[in-house]
């Protein structure tokens, strides 16, 4: 969803979708539908605020029909990795579990990937700093 805001905001400064699609945020026939949508809903003036991320996933989601080949052969234990992965275990350790526990038959390159695509979601941990007064 990131790149569909940076590519909102682009779009309410007034570039074109030819200098958009020439910083390889998307392509010009998929910003063209970006505009198309945003232009219906009122996203490209200034005064009114970008949608939230549920919103834009909504729209611009990915097609729940995806073919076989590109299913993960770990969305079976989804739920279950996804403890795991919040629980701080390491990805040998759930490929490992995953074989031996519940009979997967999958690589461990798969296991990679989507671990890989759980922190993705998890977005960025965020980070204070604190600052206290020097003393004389």
């Amino acid at each position: 969803m990131f790149e569909i805001r940076q590519v909102l905001a682009r779009m309410r400064q007034g570039d074109s979708d030819r200098d958009i699609a020439n910083a390889r945020l998307m392509g010009r026939g998929k910003l063209k539908t970006v505009r198309q949508i945003a232009l219906s809903r009122g996203w490209l003036d200034p005064g009114s605020p970008l949608p939230d991320d549920a919103e834009l996933a909504a729209i611009f989601g990915r097609n729940p029909k995806l073919p076989r080949s590109c299913v993960s052969t770990i969305e079976p234990f989804r739920d279950l990795v996804r403890g795991w992965f919040d629980a701080g275990v390491q990805g040998t350790t759930i490929f490992s579990a995953l074989e031996r526990n519940h009979g997967y038959t999958g690589s461990y390159s798969a296991v990679r990937r989507f671990l890989l695509q759980l922190k993705a979601e998890s977005g960025a941990r965020a980070t204070t700093i604190l600052e206290f007064p020097i003393a004389d």
